[in-house]
C-alpha cells in the first residue's frame, strides 16, 4: 500500500517536472502574472515531492538522506513561496498606481473643465 502510493506520488511529480520542462522560459521574459502562475506551478510541484519525501520518511525514519531530501524540498518551497509573494505584492502595487493614475487624469479633466466654466463666466461679465 505504501509503495503503491510512493510511485503514485512519483509518477506525480515526473510527469510535473516534464511540464515544468517543456513549458520553460527565461524567467526574466515573463510578465508578472505569468511569473506568479510559474511559481504557483512550482509551489504544487515543491508540496507534492514533500508529501512523497514524508511518506519515505515515514517508510524509513532512520533514513538520513531521505531526512535531507524532505528538508531541503521544505526550504525551496519557502524560497519558492516568498519570491511569488513579491511578485504577487508588485502586481497588486502596480494595479493600484494605475487605478491611482486614472483617478488623477479624472481629477485633472475635472479642475479643467471648472477652470473652463470660470473663465466663460469671466468673460460674460467683462
Amino acid at each position: 500500500m505504501v509503495m503503491k502510493k510512493i510511485f503514485l506520488l512519483c509518477m506525480a511529480v515526473v510527469l510535473a517536472g516534464v511540464f515544468n520542462m517543456t513549458h520553460a522560459q527565461n524567467k526574466s521574459e515573463l510578465s508578472d502574472k505569468a511569473l506568479s502562475a510559474q511559481y504557483k506551478h512550482e509551489i504544487d510541484v515543491l508540496n507534492s515531492e514533500i508529501k512523497t519525501a514524508k511518506i519515505k520518511l515515514k517508510g524509513e525514519p532512520k533514513n538520513n538522506a531521505f531526512r535531507a531530501d524532505l528538508e531541503q524540498k521544505q526550504s525551496q518551497l519557502k524560497e519558492v513561496k516568498t519570491k511569488k509573494k513579491v511578485i504577487d505584492d508588485a502586481i497588486k502595487s502596480k494595479a493600484a498606481s494605475e487605478k491611482a493614475a486614472q483617478k488623477a487624469e479624472k481629477a485633472e479633466k475635472n479642475a479643467q473643465r471648472r477652470a473652463d466654466d470660470a473663465q466663460k463666466v469671466r468673460d460674460r461679465e467683462s
